[in-house]
């Protein structure tokens, strides 16, 4: 009796086994036309935005990263202000000039750009370039549009901390090995000159 059953048994799993397999023969022919067709199988279904869900997601990043930032400032005992283009800063020393550069105008100033980590790594200085500060024509040079802006904000003779989210920095290109992708950056600035 047992070795009936066990005969039945295994009869029944090879007629299962045979609707297996050729329901896999018809995913296989399935397979190839639609993969000779350009249309993927196997390839996952990627969501794609629409453009307001977009603009809502890219609302929501900055807020995290705004918050992030404050955060960062209040653990190092920073007072900063921020602007509506979203660059916090800060006025270490108040400048003795009534010079504030606007567009247009050559500034001469001294900088260090760091990361925004646990370490502040240095990422950058003008003393590397020229030690008596380098010369940007404010709206014009080729620097990140953040610090065109954060320089607008100070007077001759200023020294300012400056904190740039991703977005006005290098964004998701990063910069090179020293800024990674998606970074906010930190800059202590000089504001040595202004030329109008």
């Amino acid at each position: 009796m047992l070795v009936f059953f066990f005969f039945f048994s295994c009869h029944e799993q090879s007629d299962e086994l045979e609707q297996l397999s050729s329901h896999v023969h018809e995913n296989d022919a399935d397979k190839e036309y639609l993969n000779s067709n350009n249309i993927f199988y196997d390839q996952p279904k990627l969501n794609v935005l629409n453009q307001g869900e977009s603009i809502k997601m890219n609302k929501m990043m900055q807020m995290d990263e705004s918050f992030r930032i404050t955060k960062y400032c209040k653990r190092h005992g920073w007072e900063m202000i921020e602007t509506k283009s979203g660059v916090f800063y800060s006025v270490l020393k108040n400048g003795i000039g009534h010079k504030t550069p606007s567009i247009g105008d050559s500034v001469k100033l001294n900088y260090e750009v760091r990361l925004l980590d646990v370490d502040q790594t240095l990422c950058y200085s003008s003393v590397d370039y020229n030690s008596k500060g380098v010369d940007v024509v404010l709206g014009k040079s080729p620097v990140i549009s953040g610090l065109h802006t954060a320089i607008s904000y100070l007077i001759e003779g200023d020294s300012a901390i400056v904190v740039l989210p991703q977005f006005l920095a290098y964004g998701i290109a990063g910069d090179n090995e020293k800024i990674p992708m998606y970074q906010p950056l930190l800059f202590y600035l000089s504001l040595l000159d202004v030329k109008g």
